[in-house]
């Protein structure tokens, strides 16, 4: 073979094994987009709120769907438009002739807390008497419930009442709600 051919098939071989890198180096950063896509599917948290009500008497609850932990950021409940700071300032808001006490309420904290994929926990619930009827009714018409969480990869998302449903963003509490 002569000096011509031999770098003729020389740079042959040279953008052959170019375009062969070119291929791999593409089929590595496809992989990776997929990894990356299974990885946010695996630790997707899915905040929902739900009212419950049988014959002993009603609560809110706050349950993760998600197929990873939920990590609460930040939580405002509002009474028509105002923010409400603890359970007994919203219950007297609700129901500002009550009498009854913490007797009859159960209630957890979510704010700052983790939520592993499935747990539920009730924000408050109360029985059934006169007085917390009024409380139930109230409650559906004029409270509305922002719940801030993200994921362990630091998507932040935003559960609204009012709309009911989540959406992608941040969202800081005016006054956070303690309960």
């Amino acid at each position: 073979m002569t000096r011509s051919g031999a770098n003729r098939l020389q740079g042959f071989g040279t953008i052959l094994a170019l375009v062969i890198s070119v291929i791999a180096m593409a089929t590595s950063i496809y992989e990776a987009n997929i990894m990356k896509s299974q990885q946010k599917a695996m630790v997707w948290p899915y905040i929902e709120l739900t009212e419950r009500s049988n014959a002993h008497g009603f609560g809110v609850e706050v349950a993760n769907k998600g197929t990873g932990p939920a990590i609460i950021t930040s939580v405002q409940i509002d009474h028509k438009g105002r923010p409400v700071e603890n359970i007994d300032v919203l219950l007297d808001s609700l129901n500002p002739d009550r009498t009854f006490g913490y007797d009859l309420l159960r209630n957890s904290t979510i704010g700052n807390q983790v939520f592993m994929s499935g747990e539920k926990r009730e924000v408050f619930g109360l029985p059934y008497n006169d007085e917390t009827r009024i409380i139930r009714d109230n409650l559906l018409k004029h409270v509305r419930m922002r719940v801030a969480y993200r994921s362990v990869l630091d998507e932040h998302w935003l559960y609204d009442s009012e709309k009911r449903s989540n959406s992608r963003s941040k969202f800081k509490a005016k006054k956070e709600f303690k309960n």
